[in-house]
């Protein structure tokens, strides 16, 4: 018995070891397993599932970061526990891209001094970037941003946007960059002045701008990058029009827009628009096509934009470009300059040739047909022009309209000329609720096949099912 008992005891001691063994095992496992998850990129531990894949990031973000030698570190200003998630998820997946990019907190109450060193007040989860002595401020509204955009049929309407990708990386760009493009805006004319939002969004696409005076300067600065001409309302000198054209020939750009003209008010203007190869036509447009104009005012186009660096991502957008009071542009075959329309008006528009002193907007005997040319893009031996035919292109209220495409057409034109593809190429992503629009033929086709279809197939199984095993 006793004998019995002691084997019975020797079993469950061996049986118990082994499950300890087994159990030890287990958890060693699931530690591992857990350390090796840990050590795993954010962008494979959590998928992006959204619908616009909002933290996903672009090829264009991932070079751009993966090639960052400096240390960079990007400060979510939040009070501890009350970080957006969504800013939270974008941060961690910069900082996979490269081992020189770290995520901090900065707590505005634990540690207020640290963000007065930054000299402004700024919005709570906006992103400090840093580098050495350079810094970018990225306030929590340019991440998020809503706007009012104009739709021909249904008026205004409010989007919502996640900016965060074009923010950062642009930033990131801006402290780890030695030099920038500069850009320079021709003064002593009657220029429109550039907006603050316009100087705030050079400074976002990492451009430095400053004002040029050619009355004053021998030749355009070395150092410029491009030259804007805004709407002068008086003519150049015929000096100032040869040093821009010696700039172009040098290779230089320049964006030009402009207000009504012709070869008797601006002859100067014009001869540097047709040393590369363009010209302008006579009267103001008129649209004559509803879903190209805004409602009422038929001289506010909405014109066609056509497939370039400059306004694809315009178009893919779904964007409007509004262009008030524009004049016809022209090309010039010279047999060296490569000239390509990007904004045109529809087959239904016509130019009065009156212009400011039409007295209506009627189609009227005497007005030019259209199409048009509104938007026009030269180059030539690395010379690049972009000439615009509304002198509204950058106003404020106008791009309100549209929900900031007039800038972003003017800003991707520099962007371009200035081989800033950072700039042109990352755009912001949509968080309005999409619905699903199915249609009628498809919604026919689904119906017959959830109704019809899967219910007799899953029938027809059962029978089947049913016979087999009956004959059984």
């Amino acid at each position: 018995m006793r004998h019995l008992h002691h084997r019975f005891s020797t079993r469950r001691l061996r049986a118990g070891g082994y499950t300890a063994v087994a159990t030890a095992i287990v958890i060693a496992i699931a530690v591992a397993v857990n350390l090796f998850v840990s050590a795993l990129p954010e962008s494979v531990i959590r998928r992006d599932f959204t619908q616009d894949g909002l933290y996903t990031l672009s090829e264009q973000t991932k070079r751009i970061v993966s090639a960052v030698e400096k240390e960079v570190t990007l400060y979510l200003v939040s009070i501890a526990g009350s970080e957006d998630a969504g800013i939270q998820t974008l941060l961690e997946r910069y900082v996979d891209l490269s081992p020189n990019v770290k995520t901090e907190l900065a707590d505005p109450v634990q540690n207020p001094g640290f963000l007065k060193t930054f000299g402004t007040n700024m919005s709570i989860n906006s992103v400090i970037v840093s580098c050495g002595e350079k810094y970018r401020i990225v306030d929590y509204n340019d991440i998020y941003v809503s706007q009012y955009q104009y739709d021909a049929y249904y008026g205004y309407t409010m989007s919502t946007s996640f900016n965060g990708e074009q923010a950062l990386t642009s930033a990131i760009y801006y402290v780890t960059s030695d030099t920038l493009p500069k850009v320079y805006t021709l003064s002593g004319h009657g220029e429109t002045a550039l907006s603050q939002t316009v100087t705030d969004g050079l400074s976002q696409q990492n451009m430095e701008s400053a004002s040029l005076s050619l009355l004053t300067e021998e030749t355009v600065p070395e150092d410029a990058s491009a030259v804007v001409i805004a709407a002068p309302q008086s003519d150049i000198s015929q000096e100032e029009a040869q040093k821009l054209i010696d700039y172009l020939n040098g290779g230089g750009n320049v964006v030009l827009y402009t207000d009504m003209m012709d070869e008797e008010t601006m002859p100067n203007l014009l001869s540097v628009a047709q040393a590369m190869g363009m010209t302008v036509g006579e009267g103001m447009i008129v649209e004559g096509d509803a879903s190209h104009t805004v409602r009422g005012y038929n001289y506010y186009l909405l014109p066609i934009l056509s497939s370039h660096t400059i306004t694809d991502p315009l178009i893919d957008g779904g964007y409007y470009v509004m262009l008030p009071m524009a004049q016809p542009l022209e090309t010039l075959d010279d047999g060296v300059t490569t000239v390509t329309p990007i904004l045109t008006t529809s087959e239904d528009a016509y130019s009065k040739l009156a212009g400011y002193e039409m007295t209506t907007t009627e189609r009227e005997d005497g007005d030019l047909d259209g199409p048009f040319n509104v938007g026009l893009v030269a180059e030539r031996d690395g010379a690049k022009m972009v000439w615009f035919s509304s002198p509204l292109l950058l106003d404020e209220n106008v791009n309100l309209m549209i929900a900031g495409a007039n800038y972003d057409l003017f800003l991707n034109a520099l962007g371009w000329m200035c081989e800033q593809e950072e700039s042109v190429s990352i755009r912001a992503k949509s968080l309005d609720v999409q619905a699903l629009t199915v249609p009628q033929s498809q919604a026919s086709l689904w119906s017959a096949i959830m109704i019809g279809v899967i219910p007799l197939a899953l029938a027809a199984a059962g029978i089947v099912i049913y016979v087999r095993r009956k004959r059984r």
